[in-house]
């Protein structure tokens, strides 16, 4: 077996290549993509830490002698103000907020996760998104903490969080106690309990204090911080959902365990020297009371407005100021409030308004944070000036050492005068000037580099359309000659000169300045591109000369006005799910206005296409999947599935006969299906009634996922035989990953596939049965293939690829279901949190139609004969025309959920390409490899049919 597939392989590798000599352009292809992949973490979200500046401290005694910092992880604020009827489930802090503290709304950035929540929260700066690359669980850079300057710090809460501010501490002043991983089980009765072990670990934490010498000497000194992490409220929000009675009861829970902790503490220090924050990671509302911290204030005192907002209506606080901060600036106001060095890395502003202290201690606390600011500049300003050539180097002139020398003394006076305001003000334009001033060092390459990656995409989509029209066109047979030796074919001398002027002028900004190594790719991957189109550009020029000579020049040109708009709808579809629907009606009226079909067969066939393209335009106007669990409606799709899948079979058995050509595996698959089924609906059941995940449901979830890979292999080479073991081995796993209405798109996507494959069947030769292609097997392309040439039709082909690869994606979802982690998704596999596997088996279910959609192209290329290479390089021509949309509209202002989304189009749209790339492989893999006759008769030949030209309307 293992001799045969490794046979296999060669064979495949060289089919999908195009033999030796055409390798090289998926090799090539490949990592290009990878580098245009890579470079928008570089060029926009690059990580913005600085090392070797000196912390800052303001020489004031501190306001309050330690800080108590409890995150409630997942805390919805509208679930806890929730103040219907005048009642709330929160009476302790909502009392902090009338009587005791101040409050406001946290704004967080993107990602919204538990781990970049924290680093911002703790840190004070941002972690940047491909941080998700190199894993949330450890640091991919070294960063400065409020922990980290803190005489001592003790944590309990989750090992998914605490790890990382313990990690590196020098000092070993960082202490952690957690409970296991395995506790953090979606699937229990109650995640509650996490919130209440940190509790009862925080007070038996003091009791021993109270007995050990030694550690009551050590909480009993100043500069202290005692952080809980609550993570019970985040697990009920994504098992039970967040207006759930569990979620709502956990409220409850947190709200007692506040009080008892603040009691707690109040008891055993007995100083009224405790300040205590409480907040949420993914951005929401802050409470800050106790020592050094500001009583609640009437905003009616104030000439500035509070800024408004309906549900503080309904929360019923409009009588209490409400002070919105950023997320980052909480670290800056734990440092302050403790009088300990804001962390290095702070990119946080310290809000005043939240320090209960007098005016002298705010305007010092501020300055410390406006000096620890500019201590970030000055060492980004020192970094590009040493890494930049002076004919390369333009400085930030907004903020000059004069400058600074300026503002500082001017800051110091108004102190040494006491006008604090007047210091406030120059601190607080101080802390701007260097933001601005970061923020130019920091996207100092930006420009640069992102026309070059641009420049990039735009030579390999002129690569690709010199390769298409050399190797897979008859333009140069047209032309009448080879290239050698014709005017036509000589290159620009201007071009050569300009790349020559490129390449110099980048080679000596790379070795004369200290550059990543990733930039060597971003600057000379383009001009290499360049390079090649410059050689490989005569074809495009033959090209233009025959449509001119031939009049044809209009006819070409609403030809790729045509693709440009079908390429626009796809761009639009990513921002509004419903234009999708106007594809698919083009779509389905293509054979209508394209063709004429006659045969009572052919027009029954034409209008069950149009009925599958509306009945998957229909699930774009759906709601996206992951709000609320349905799972009734995923078993009637697997039985639906089922049926289907029966009447399929018997269709290919022709006059009721027996369906030799269909393999007895597919009645397994179909047993599968069944088995699918009952396992959603006994695994729903049994977390809806709290016992957990059975481990026979989960046992048996893993085994139908590892069959679904193996079975196919045993499948016919019968072409619909193959597609149809190949449909329902996908659909099993698929439905376990199920929550509401994806198997009923799946189901669609697959009948739509299927006419797809029928009307390009027939459409192929008007002497071609559809009754024929049940008799179809898969075979090698032919060895005379290449003489094949391409067709206008086949763009179409080709476009039809890439909708359908698009639809595949947001069928059921757009980018913010996508994003969101709903660990409902894998309930039938796991439980537990566990971030890698869950990930991976979302990550699959997303794989599972794009690689239906490629197993059907392949079949479609090989049934008709069609270079699938060829095809797949229009395919990319046509991606990454729509992938350099995204790349200019990639957004690093505004709000964060534009910043997000910009973020996530490209690289969903990246990866798309790179994936396809790998799915094309895989899906010959699994719909020609035999394991049990490939040892025997090795590939099989698809008969060749004599296919004249349909008529045209």
């Amino acid at each position: 077996m293992w001799r045969d597939l490794r046979q296999w392989y060669i064979k495949r590798l060289v089919c999908v290549c195009g033999g030796s000599g055409k390798m090289w352009m998926f090799a090539v292809g490949f990592m290009v993509h990878l580098i245009f992949f890579m470079s928008v973490f570089d060029i926009y979200f690059r990580t913005p830490l600085s090392h070797g500046m000196t912390p800052h401290l303001h020489h004031q005694h501190p306001a309050a002698h330690r800080l108590v910092l409890i995150v409630a992880d997942g805390l919805r604020a509208d679930a806890f103000y929730d103040y219907t009827n005048h009642t709330t489930r929160a009476p302790f802090l909502r009392s902090v907020i009338e009587t005791q503290g101040t409050w406001g709304v946290s704004h967080t950035r993107v990602p919204t996760e538990s781990r970049p929540g924290h680093v911002a929260i703790i840190a004070g700066f941002y972690e940047d998104p491909s941080a998700i690359a190199k894993g949330w669980k450890e640091n991919p850079v070294e960063f400065d903490s409020v922990f980290n300057e803190s005489r001592h710090t003790w944590c309990w809460g989750s090992p998914d969080i605490l790890p990382m501010f313990a990690a590196g501490a020098e000092r070993g002043h960082i202490e952690t106690f957690m409970y296991k991983a395995e506790e953090e089980d979606f699937a229990s009765s109650d995640a509650s309990k996490l919130d209440k072990w940190v509790f009862e670990h925080v007070r038996e934490f003091f009791k021993e204090a109270s007995e050990d010498v030694r550690l009551l000497e050590q909480i009993r000194k100043d500069r202290n911080i005692f952080f809980l992490h609550l993570l019970g409220l985040d697990t009920n929000g994504h098992a039970h959902k967040p207006h759930s009675e569990e979620y709502l009861k956990n409220i409850e829970i947190v709200d007692e365990g506040v009080e008892k902790i603040v009691k707690l503490f109040e008891d055993f220090f007995k100083d009224q020297k405790t300040a205590y924050i409480f907040t949420s990671d993914h951005g929401m509302t802050d409470w800050a009371w106790g020592a050094g911290l500001a009583l609640p204030k009437d905003p009616s005192q104030f000439k500035d407005k509070m800024i408004y907002d309906a549900r503080v209506e309904k929360w019923g606080l409009s009588h209490v100021r409400r002070h919105d901060l950023h997320q980052a600036d909480i670290a800056p106001l734990m440092a302050s409030i403790i009088s300990i060095p804001i962390p290095v890395n702070n990119v946080g502003i310290l809000h005043v308004e939240y320090l209960g202290t007098s005016d002298e201690y705010k305007s010092e606390a501020l300055f410390a944070n406006a000096r620890q600011m500019l201590a970030q500049y000055q060492q980004k300003r020192a970094q590009k000036e040493e890494e930049t050539l002076p004919i390369f180097y333009w400085p930030y002139t907004l903020l000059t050492p004069d400058r600074e020398l300026e503002s500082l003394a001017t800051i110091r006076n108004h102190l040494k005068r006491g006008h604090y305001e007047d210091a406030n003000s120059e601190s607080l334009h101080l802390i701007s000037m260097t933001q601005h001033g970061m923020d130019y060092y920091h996207n100092y390459d930006r420009l640069a580099l992102s026309i070059h990656i641009a420049l990039g995409f735009l030579g390999w989509i002129f690569l690709m359309i010199c390769h298409l029209l050399r190797d897979h066109s008859a333009v140069l047979r047209m032309a009448g000659g080879t290239i050698e030796g014709r005017r036509v074919w000589r290159s620009s001398v201007l071009m050569a000169v300009v790349l020559l002027v490129w390449a110099i002028t980048n080679l000596t900004k790379l070795i004369g300045q200290q550059h990543p190594w990733q930039h060597y790719l971003y600057l000379m991957t383009p001009v290499g591109l360049w390079v090649l189109v410059h050689q490989r550009c005569a074809p495009l020029r033959v090209a233009w000369l025959l449509v001119s000579s031939f009049n044809m020049v209009w006819e070409v040109a609403i030809r790729i006005l045509f693709i440009f708009i079908g390429i626009e709808i796809l761009v639009m579809a990513f921002f509004i799910r419903p234009m999708l629907s106007l594809g698919l009606l083009c779509i389905g009226l293509w054979p209508v206005i394209m063709y004429s079909m006659q045969g009572a067969v052919e027009h029954s066939m034409r209008l069950v296409w149009i009925g599958a393209c509306i009945l998957l335009a229909s699930f774009t106007y759906m709601p996206v999947v992951g709000k609320e669990p349905y799972y009734p409606m995923v078993e009637i799709a697997g039985l639906t599935a089922f049926t289907l899948g029966g009447i399929v079979i018997y269709w290919c058995g022709g006059d009721g006969g027996l369906p030799r050509h269909i393999p007895s595996v597919v009645y397994v698959q179909g047993m599968m299906v069944v088995a699918s089924v009952y396992l959603v609906h006994s695994t729903a059941y049994s977390i809806t009634q709290k016992e957990g995940l059975p481990y026979i449901n989960q046992l048996s979830a893993w085994t139908l996922l590892a069959l679904s890979f193996i079975l196919p292999l045993f499948g016919s080479r019968n072409v619909m035989g193959r597609l149809l073991s190949v449909t329902a081995s996908f659909l099993c796993p698929f439905l376990l990953l199920c929550i509401r209405h994806e198997g009923f798109f799946y189901i669609a996507l697959s009948i739509a596939m299927f006419l797809w494959l029928l009307l390009e069947f027939y459409l192929a030769g008007n002497n071609v049965q559809i009754a024929m292609l049940k008799f179809a097997t898969w075979g090698r392309e032919s060895s005379k293939g290449g003489e094949r040439v391409l067709e206008w039709s086949d763009v179409r082909r080709a476009y039809f690829f890439l909708f359908f690869t698009v639809l595949a994606f947001f069928g059921t979802g757009n980018i913010a279901s996508v994003n969101s982690f709903d660990p409902s998704f894998v309930y039938c596999f796991i439980t537990v949190f566990s971030p890698f596997i869950m990930g991976s088996l979302l990550l699959f279910k997303i794989i599972i139609p794009f690689l239906l959609v490629t197993c059907f192209f392949h079949a479609i290329c090989t049934l008709i004969e069609i270079p699938t290479r060829a095809l797949f390089y229009m395919f990319l021509v046509m991606s990454d025309f729509m992938a350099l949309h995204f790349f200019f509209l990639i957004r690093t202002e505004g709000s964060w959920l534009d910043i997000g989304t910009s973020l996530s189009h490209y690289v969903i749209s990246m990866s798309t390409t790179l994936f396809l790339i790998v799915l094309l492989f895989i899906a010959r893999f699994v719909t020609t490899f035999n394991i049990e006759k490939s040892a025997k008769e090795g590939d099989c030949v698809l008969p060749r049919v004599s296919i004249g030209r349909p008529h045209r309307d």
